[in-house]
């Protein structure tokens, strides 16, 4: 019984592909010619890939980076890891999306019928196995494009890094917008009033009152010396002046008080309508572009000396594993002995 147990160690399996090369030959044979017609370009189409790789930059205000204030950063210096996760949230937004299948017309570009069943979600997994962004180990952000044209390969990866900049400047200009259109809604308030304080102040001052503390010193002052030399005639004259500036004193004090105060506010409001009004005019990049995408020379799918590899071992395989049952079966008595190598299997 052990005599008749085929023990395949390293001795056997030599021996056994000596036995039937010629077969394992053929079979491998045509799977390398199958590989090769079933790997070409009637058959798989040849993808080529762009890059562009670049860092972020750092999303601080450019008015606040360029007037100064409190939380000014250099607009200058590269982003941090936030700043290039947004960076990539937006290169995969469906702003970016719809851009671009329209710029490059991808849905007819991708070969979608307009009567496809399910043509939006078609395009959509299509652009997603085809455009890709992701963060690198060095802290940049990478887009690749795979595309069987090499030129729309890099035009698509070129125009992204491009539209990246476009799309964030889109929503900063609206918040910008509203910023600049509140503050100066405001700023318009606060100097109608500086307008009215100022008139109902120039009022007060015709009536005689224009500098309420000093006056008060001086005309107190010079009662005290009209008192103390009798002079009767100078007291009344300065307590009716002193009854006059006690009559508009106050409104004065409170009018020169809010004045002060408006002014303070116009001032803040100034400022922050010219930093809404940089941010409004100004286009911010927000990425520096390390290398741009150019177009392919070679192919990157399909890799044809894998296909060729892989089909050629896996039927080899297949192959010594499908006449090692058949001699098991033989030697069993399940099937007919065939002389398919010549000679009979040991």
């Amino acid at each position: 019984m052990d005599q008749n147990k085929k023990d395949f160690d390293s001795t056997n399996v030599f021996l056994f592909i000596i036995r039937w090369w010629k077969h394992l030959a053929i079979i491998c044979f045509i799977a390398a010619l199958a590989g090769v017609i079933f790997s070409g370009p009637r058959f798989i189409t040849p993808m080529f890939e762009s890059t562009v790789t670049m860092f972020p930059a750092s999303t601080a205000s450019i008015s606040r980076a360029v007037l100064g204030g409190p939380g000014s950063q250099d607009f200058l210096q590269y982003g941090s890891v936030e700043d290039a996760e947004r960076l990539l949230q937006v290169l995969g937004s469906v702003a970016i999306r719809e851009r671009v299948a329209e710029r490059f017309n991808l849905i007819d570009h991708y070969g979608i019928a307009p009567d496809a069943n399910f043509r939006r979600t078609r395009f959509n997994q299509t652009y997603a196995d085809n455009i890709s962004s992701r963060r690198t180990q060095f802290g940049a952000v990478e887009i690749k494009v795979r595309d069987k044209d090499p030129i729309m390969a890099a035009d698509i990866a070129n125009e992204m890094a491009a539209l990246a900049d476009s799309v964030q400047n889109e929503m900063r200009y609206q918040r910008a917008l509203q910023a600049y259109e509140v503050a100066k809604s405001n700023y318009e308030v606060l100097l109608a009033e500086l307008k009215l304080t100022e008139d109902s102040l120039r009022r007060v001052m015709q009536s005689g009152v224009y500098d309420f503390e000093g006056q008060s010193t001086m005309l107190t002052q010079q009662l005290a010396i009209d008192l103390s030399t009798g002079n009767q005639r100078g007291v009344r004259a300065i307590e009716e002046r002193l009854d006059a500036l006690a009559e508009g004193g106050g409104a004065y004090i409170f009018l020169s008080t809010n004045l002060q105060v408006i002014s303070s506010n116009l001032v803040a409001l100034q400022r922050r309508m010219q930093e809404a009004k940089t941010d409004l005019d100004n286009f911010l990049n927000f990425k520096f572009i390390i290398d741009p995408a150019f177009e392919a020379e070679r192919k990157v799918y399909p890799v044809r000396w894998l296909i060729l590899f892989l089909a050629t071992f896996g039927a080899g395989l297949m192959g010594v594993v499908s006449l090692m049952v058949y001699e098991n079966l033989v030697s069993k008595g399940i099937v007919n002995e065939k002389n398919l190598a010549g000679k009979k299997p040991e």
